[in-house]
């Protein structure tokens, strides 16, 4: 069984006042910036960058002509390495990019045009509690770095990582449900948050969005609730 928590941003909503601002990175080596699909390469082959984050790079060159499938890699240097990153994307999200524990039971993704999908989300052990991620997250989400003009945002963390669902909490982000995969091969069967019902509980969104399908393209049974 995989299972992961859905949330949901929207730049529009303020960030919760209550919570105290993340840690300012007081160095210029440690400004976030796109990393680019000719720097992924090198920086996986001389070990500067945590062999979690993949190949994915579809497309480099942020702007508001974004298309299905784009993928960026946003992250943080220390001395040449990278000691936080996560990945945006826009249109269709494969389930190979959006699974917790089990790659087989990942759960694919439909974004309509004015959303965006957070994923991988990592920092090194050595630079935790610093306020990395949440800096990556807001300059995404509140200050839009990749220039994507987006109205809403989504990502998924697994659902016993409280600390990371912490981290996007204070960015904004509000939990929408659990995504819930099982089976094994074509025996499969997926449970997915009711987007519909659910956002309109717990957010104020117009009418006229659309929202993501969910694993729509997963074998097996399907349900939404």
């Amino acid at each position: 069984m995989d299972v992961t928590c859905l949330l949901h941003a929207s730049p529009v909503q303020p960030v919760d006042a209550a919570e105290p601002p993340p840690i300012r990175p007081a160095s210029d080596e440690l400004v976030a910036h796109v990393i680019e699909f000719e720097e992924l390469e090198p920086l996986r082959r001389d070990d500067r960058i945590s062999p979690v984050v993949g190949t994915g790079i579809a497309r480099t060159a942020a702007s508001s002509d974004h298309g299905p499938g784009d993928q960026w890699l946003f992250g943080i240097r220390n001395d040449e390495r990278v000691i936080s990153f996560i990945w945006a994307a826009t249109g269709y999200i494969p389930a190979s990019e959006n699974f917790s524990r089990s790659a087989h039971l990942g759960s694919s993704l439909n974004m309509p045009p004015h959303c965006g999908f957070l994923f991988n989300a990592w920092t090194d052990p050595e630079h935790r509690g610093r306020g990395l991620m949440a800096n990556l997250l807001r300059s995404l989400i509140h200050e839009d770095a990749l220039g994507l003009n987006l109205q809403d945002w989504f990502a998924t963390t697994d659902w016993t990582n409280v600390a990371s669902q912490s981290t996007f909490h204070k960015c904004g982000f509000q939990r929408v449900g659990r995504l819930y995969r099982v089976g094994r091969g074509r025996m499969q069967a997926s449970v997915v948050p009711d987007l519909e019902r659910r956002m309109k509980e717990t957010v104020q969104l117009e009418a006229s969005r659309q929202r993501p399908h969910i694993a729509s393209d997963a074998p097996g049974l399907r349900w939404s609730l």
